[in-house]
């Protein structure tokens, strides 16, 4: 059952120890999906047993994102009971992950213009289209990732409002529950799957203007991954197993917006799966931590590169995944051992 009511200090699940190894191997393994994801080294494969499994497995990787973020996150916030000191802790925060996606968005910002070079857009189009894709995509072309950053800021956000406004993290909770489910509809209806004239329209200007439904998926996981950190959600083994398997069955039993919404269950519970596992026989969680942030940020410019120097936009396949990830694991240990030396490394990587 869910015991999301007073937030008590001896029930916040001690964060002092510095090493969780299962969620440092965890995002290891799911940000080489990532990369996968985005360079389709199985483009050849078109057995729809694979495809779809392999489609349900790229799904798990950034609400597992979202949930770690959360869970290293709230039990600093819910530290003390005043809400100032609530709401300085989550600005905190957010200014640093306002000032990474604005690092980043600059980064990209030179594979962006070759791209608007390439086009036949006249220059004021390309201006909307950059301002569209900053401010409510959360990306532009090649900067795919980073749209789980502006995730990232619309909900701390909302959630700052949300607790300036005295509202207990058991009613943020449910809230993050319905903006879930707004994002669930966002996506049936961006797809345009439906014989009503007036919600094809709605579907068009939501596609339009958001894309999919996505950037509001990351609040309810981030307060998830809250409520795992301080002990606030206790579900028996028997109601797990029950969860699972209906979530499970409506993978292969599609129904629209149904399907999508129970299949939260799952990154949940892979991440309830792997974060207390002790992996003693690890002894470079360091460098699985540092290399899920390197490769997550930087493998679409290592495969943009390879791109424009050895082959021809678009392109897709296993050397180029391979090479998305081996550059950024070469990059890792330069990284990790020249940041104290260049804060700016630090910044960008955490």
């Amino acid at each position: 059952m869910l015991k999301l009511d007073a937030l008590l200090m001896d029930t916040t699940r001690s964060l002092k120890r510095k090493d969780f190894k299962g969620i440092d191997l965890t995002k290891f393994i799911l940000a080489i999906l990532v990369v996968a994801g985005h360079t389709h080294p199985f483009k050849g494969i078109t057995n729809p047993v694979f495809v779809d499994v392999w489609e349900t497995l790229l799904l798990f990787v950034v609400p597992y994102f979202f949930i770690a973020a959360g869970f290293f996150l709230f039990p600093k916030v819910y530290k003390s009971p005043d809400k100032t000191s609530q709401l300085q802790a989550l600005w905190l925060y957010l200014k640093r992950i306002i000032s990474l996606y604005i690092y980043w968005t600059i980064i990209f910002l030179p594979v962006t213009l070759w791209h608007f070079a390439k086009d036949d857009l006249i220059i004021e189009k390309d201006v909307v289209l950059f301002i569209r894709g900053t401010f409510f995509f959360g990306e532009n072309f090649y900067s795919w990732p980073l749209w789980f950053l502006l995730s990232m800021v619309y909900s701390l956000i909302f959630i700052s409002l949300l607790i300036f406004v005295n509202l207990r993290l058991k009613t943020i909770f449910y809230i993050s529950i319905l903006v879930f489910a707004m994002a669930m509809v966002f996506n049936y209806l961006v797809t345009g799957e439906n014989h009503n004239k007036y919600l094809i329209m709605l579907g068009k200007v939501i596609k339009y203007l958001f894309l999919t439904g996505r950037l509001f998926t990351g609040m309810f996981y981030l307060v998830v991954g809250g409520l795992i950190a301080m002990n606030k959600m206790r579900i028996s083994k028997f109601l797990m197993a029950l969860m699972l398997v209906l979530a499970i069955t409506f993978q292969f039993v599609k129904i629209e917006m149904i399907s999508p919404f129970l299949f939260s269950i799952l990154p949940v519970t892979l991440f309830c799966l792997t974060v207390d596992l002790k992996l003693e026989n690890i002894k470079n969680g360091l460098f699985l931590r540092k290399c899920s942030t390197v490769m997550y940020f930087t493998h679409m410019i290592v495969f943009f590169l390879y791109t424009l120097i050895f082959k021809t936009f678009p392109y897709f396949g296993w050397d180029a995944f391979l090479i998305s990830v081996a550059v950024p694991m070469i990059l890792t240990p330069i990284i990790i051992r020249n940041e104290e030396r260049f804060p700016f490394l630090k910044q960008l990587f955490g």
